[in-house]
């Protein structure tokens, strides 16, 4: 009996190149990938937001469709003043207006910033943080912050008297990962950040709990179901775990979305190999007493499920449950327990173990990925 695929939809893009900000339907959302942004300065060089000296630090774009507004210069006035303590949390500072390169900005040509102002007349990046309002022009004062990796962090609004203040919270907040610190022997295994939303891990957890409550023997699926089934999963003699398999397409749509755009790409930069392909998603609860034998597994070694290249698990609710770590025995001693809606994926070739939890219930999405080779 053969596992059930699905193509991905949409293609992942194979350039790695700087482009133009492209024009983009709908706004970004944490944890999106930005895509390429250029823009000119003042001083008439490019600035590619994406390009190796830039690239790999938290990215600040304080957004000013109205530059010489008195709310804007006040803005840029407490970014100037907070300029230190974020470039010392390892953040690069961008102002973006609508102006032309050489315009003249008004008050803020006098305020001696100590970060670069870029052009955008023709609001692309505005636009594509969801700046816009009733007319083409964009509306609104908000400043995003893109991750290292170039993934939108946050977007802060309006709301915010003092957005500088709130973005070095965010940045400092999340400052322990950036710290430099000498390795040991570690698994070849990619985590990325904010691959699903708090909503998004709430929905999926509420559907596991309020749908697909038909039970079927354990085993590689049933091809007569066509709804949401759960299934016990005795790996090793474990009794501690229920799948959800995912029928409804619907929400598989909507998780495959969500890979396609925050996570396949990352497993191409890092690992050189296209995702096309998934088996149907599970989400996995873990409860109670362990059983079976302790050691881990790999997740290709039957030929029914050889074609499988890389792992995925995504952890729906990390601040209720202890315990449910992830090891990898072959590369150290390590415990990997990602945040909230963060995506770990890992070769499928590589023995790995999901301890046992010993408070609360986890939940989490398992997916399998793979492509034409």
């Amino acid at each position: 009996m053969a596992i059930p695929t699905i193509p991905i939809p949409g293609n992942v893009s194979d350039s790695g190149r700087s482009q133009p900000v492209a024009k983009r339907v709908d706004p970004l959302s944490v944890g999106d990938i930005v895509p390429p942004i250029r823009l000119p300065a003042r001083d008439g060089t490019v600035v590619a937001i994406d390009s190796d000296d830039i690239a790999g630090n938290y990215i600040v774009l304080v957004l000013c469709p109205d530059i010489g507004s008195p709310k804007t210069v006040s803005a840029l006035k407490h970014f100037k003043g907070r300029f230190d303590t974020l470039v010392s949390a390892g953040a690069k500072l961008f102002a973006i207006c609508l102006t032309q390169p050489q315009a003249a900005l008004g008050p803020v040509e006098k305020m001696d910033l100590p970060f670069p102002i870029l052009s955008d007349p023709e609001g692309r990046t505005f636009h594509l943080f969801g700046l816009s309002g009733s007319s083409s022009k964009p509306a609104g004062f908000s400043t995003a912050i893109i991750r290292p990796n170039q993934h939108l962090m946050a977007l802060i609004g309006n709301a915010e008297k003092d957005q500088s203040i709130t973005a070095a919270a965010i940045i400092s907040s999340d400052a322990e990962n950036r710290q430099m610190q000498q390795m040991t022997r570690h698994p070849p295994a990619l985590i990325v950040p904010d691959v699903l939303s708090r909503q998004d891990c709430d929905r999926l957890i509420t559907i596991y709990t309020l749908q697909g409550n038909v039970f079927v023997e354990p085993s590689h699926g049933s091809k007569n179901m066509t709804g949401d089934y759960k299934m016990r999963i005795p790996d090793k003699g474990r009794n501690d775990r229920i799948d959800h398999w995912v029928m409804n397409e619907e929400t598989s749509n909507f998780i495959a979305g969500r890979l396609q755009a925050r996570l396949t790409p990352e497993i191409q930069k890092a690992f050189q190999y296209r995702i096309t392909r998934f088996e149907r998603f599970r989400i996995g609860c873990y409860e109670g007493e362990r059983g079976g034998e302790a050691h881990g597994h790999r997740d290709n070694t039957l030929p029914l499920v050889a074609h499988r290249r890389f792992a995925v698990s995504i952890n729906l609710n990390s601040e209720q449950f202890e315990g449910g770590e992830l090891r990898f025995p072959e590369y150290g001693g390590h415990l990997y327990r990602p945040e909230t809606g963060a995506a770990i994926a890992f070769s499928s070739s590589i023995l790995h173990e999901p301890l046992h939890v010993t408070s609360g219930r986890r939940y989490v999405l398992l997916a399998f990925l793979f492509g034409e080779h």
